[in-house]
């Protein structure tokens, strides 16, 4: 009798195993195919919406997802980055948004957002500041272009100055290569200053000849005087 009671019993402890390995199974399905839990080291399970955390049987975690508390999270989930750069995270509050357009806090809750950039104020000041950008976009790229056309037109001006250096005349430190021959610079005169000498010495030559032709009197005068006496 008493090895009958000792198999029953243990029959009845393999089933309850086999059960309880069924439902740990059944857990772990379950928490690896919602991406909203998360096994913890410590054993527990951890809700990523709520950060609440939930002991490992399947009845403690099938009592939360039938529960309040995480059907509202569900129902406010949102991927709340696609509205980025306009609307991101509250600086000190976790709970809430910042607009950027409106410089409006908001709630962190997905029926208040979607009315928020459903709002006619969101709207408006959305298309004035795309506005803004595409007008600095082009602008930049009008800067842009002038700068290359700018580039070019020194580029090309540098590219004449070079032919026009390699056309000149040659030039060496004694004279200039004219005609095959070198022509010391300091021998070479403008025409101006030829002329000038040319007058000088023609304006000389009649101050010479004023002087001789007085002193030709003067004997002229002295010789008759001579003659009288």
């Amino acid at each position: 009798m008493n090895k009958n009671k000792e198999s029953g019993k243990q029959t009845q402890n393999n089933k309850a195993n086999d059960s309880n390995s069924n439902k740990n199974k059944e857990l772990q399905k379950l928490v690896q195919n919602n991406k909203h839990f998360e096994f913890l080291s410590s054993g527990k399970i951890k809700c990523i919406l709520t950060h609440h955390e939930i002991l490992p049987t399947l009845q403690e975690f099938t009592n939360y997802l039938n529960g309040r508390s995480y059907k509202n999270a569900l129902e406010n989930e949102i991927e709340f980055t696609q509205f980025e750069p306009y609307i991101v995270q509250h600086k000190t509050d976790k709970n809430k948004l910042f607009c950027n357009l409106t410089r409006q806090n908001i709630s962190k809750k997905k029926s208040v957002v979607l009315k928020h950039v459903n709002g006619k104020r969101y709207k408006y000041y959305l298309s004035k500041y795309l506005e803004e950008q595409a007008k600095e976009e082009q602008e930049n790229q009008q800067d842009n272009q002038e700068e290359e056309v700018q580039n070019e037109l020194e580029e090309l001006n540098n590219l004449v100055n070079e032919e026009e250096q390699e056309h000149q005349p040659k030039k060496q430190k004694s004279g200039i290569l004219k005609g095959g021959k070198k022509i010391n610079k300091k021998k070479v005169k403008p025409q101006q200053e030829e002329q000038i000498e040319i007058e000088q010495t023609v304006q000389n030559k009649s101050k010479v000849q004023q002087k001789d032709g007085k002193q030709v009197k003067k004997l002229k005068n002295k010789q008759q005087k001579g003659q009288v006496e």
